[in-house]
């Protein structure tokens, strides 16, 4: 009686089998007869043959493997059944992730890989027929639609196959924007997050770091937060975005290595600190470990066996290796580099030697007509021109302490209200400004301040007075029951 029924529900089935699925080959009644399938005539194969038409087939960058393709609907299958004789057909994933088997009935495949499959499928058929042998192969792969959103242009659903990648959906939505993260693109699947490496995968060819899409996807690109810029003798200089707890090294691997000429044992690390200073450093092989902060720069030095030289790095438009003669000093170096940009803050340079030992310079007194004693250059010298600090530090009693991007016809009124005014105690009437050279005085709200200025809104004479009254009150207070209780 079961098997009645089960016969029953399979022919009903079978009707929403499409023609378009069967093979045009004539199958052999006998071989039919044994696996119990029937062909059927159906709008269904119809449907889904008009949608399929309208897209290209998808582009393979190489041969599916059954143990990680993973089947969903849509997903056309190539069958070989292979009993009496040997025939061939198509099935497909229906939208409730089943495939459907005359006479054996609907068999689970939405989410499973293609071999994971093969071994339901042969375990089913097996359950209801002997001497038959079943091959199944992907004959298409399915096309459905993720959203991507965030720092595209032109964010949104996208049709894509499920043998493309992340990257592949990003470019359908019109590519990253510049201020987009091509390195932590999240992947929304189900209920994970994924984070999703784009660039790597463009550089170093690594497809882990870019995985195959499948139904249900989102992507957000968010906005790029953390960049360093590597310079000199790599393979690929440019500004890079970074992740977090990324390394000297990581950096170095990125831009593709050190090119055949670079000196390898040490680099140069340029970082801005919490207070808008600049320091540069030098970070030999063994520490480059060291973790990268937003805004670093390093240098690679490039160097010639048996020539002497100086590197010029900083606020110039003619950095790099500069060859220099036995007895050269820095007054002739700088007739050489000629060029500075404008933000260039010649009043703090830095002259290093390979020994560790750091030399404070200012430039202006080696450009002529000054007759400063010339600084004789040693190889492997390093000349560092930093660019002055384009912002004023506002503290004391204010809202919100911090820097504040500089500019020039704004006055110290202007720099308290940005970051939200004093505080209840703070007067921006009582100001002290300390410049850039360390010095320091009192000003008041209408002083116009220079960049890398930092200004202290200190407290009002009213608050100061208010608690030195309450203070005598408190004595006061304090000394009258001292005499009750003696009385």
């Amino acid at each position: 009686m079961k098997r009645i029924v089960v016969m029953i529900a399979a022919v009903c089935a079978a009707v929403t089998i499409s023609a378009d699925f069967v093979s045009t080959q004539t199958i052999d009644n006998g071989l039919m007869d044994e696996v119990g399938l029937e062909k059927k005539e159906s709008g269904y194969g119809q449907i889904v043959e008009q949608q399929r038409s309208s897209y290209d087939i998808p582009k393979l960058e190489k041969a599916i493997d059954p143990d990680q393709y993973i089947l969903g609907p849509y997903d056309r299958l190539f069958v070989n059944i292979i009993g009496t004789e040997s025939r061939t057909f198509a099935m497909v994933v229906l939208p409730e992730g089943d495939v459907f088997v005359p006479s054996v009935g609907a068999i689970k495949a939405d989410g499973l890989t293609l071999t994971e499959f093969r071994k339901r499928l042969d375990e089913e058929v097996n359950r209801f027929f002997k001497n038959v042998k079943i091959f199944c192969t992907l004959q298409e792969p399915r096309v459905f639609r993720v959203f991507v959103t965030g720092e595209v242009n032109t964010p949104g659903a996208v049709n894509v196959s499920a043998v493309q990648r992340i990257s592949d959906a990003v470019e359908l939505a019109g590519s990253i924007i510049s201020e987009g993260s091509n390195r932590r693109v999240i992947l929304y699947r189900g209920t994970d997050t994924l984070d999703v490496d784009i660039l790597r995968y463009v550089l170093k060819g690594d497809f882990s770091s870019n995985p195959f899409l499948s139904n249900g996807d989102r992507i957000h690109v968010p906005i790029a937060q953390r960049h360093a810029a590597i310079r000199g003798s790599v393979h690929k200089p440019m500004n890079y975005e970074i992740l977090p707890h990324e390394t000297v090294g990581d950096l170095i691997d990125l831009a593709g290595g050190f090119r055949a000429e670079a000196i390898r044992g040490r680099v140069l690390l340029t970082r801005v600190r919490e207070d808008g200073s600049v320091i540069t450093m030098q970070v030999r092989s063994d520490e480059f470990e060291k973790v990268l902060k937003d805004r670093d720069e390093l240098n690679i030095i490039d160097g010639m066996t048996g020539t002497s030289r100086v590197f010029v790095f900083g606020a110039t438009e003619n950095g790099g290796n500069f060859y220099i003669t036995e007895g050269e000093g820095l007054r002739s170096l700088l007739g050489r580099i000629a060029v500075y940009n404008i933000d260039a803050d010649l009043t703090a340079a830095t002259l290093e030697r390979e020994t560790g030992e750091l030399i404070s310079v200012n430039l202006k007194e080696f450009v002529p007509p000054s007759t400063a004693e010339d600084i004789p250059l040693i190889d492997g010298d390093i000349l560092h021109i930093p660019t002055i600090d384009q912002t004023v530090s506002v503290g004391g009693q204010v809202q919100l302490p911090g820097r504040v991007r500089f500019v020039s016809n704004w006055t110290v009124a202007q720099y308290i209200g940005a970051v939200g005014g004093p505080t209840h105690e703070g007067s921006i009437d009582r100001v002290m400004v300390i410049s850039r050279d360390g010095t320091s005085f009192q000003t008041d709200r209408n002083y116009y301040p220079n960049s890398g200025d930092v200004i202290i809104v200190k407290r009002s004479k009213t608050r100061i007075f208010a608690d030195i009254f309450q203070g005598f009150i408190g004595i006061g207070m304090l000394v009258i029951s001292i005499v009750a209780l003696t009385n």
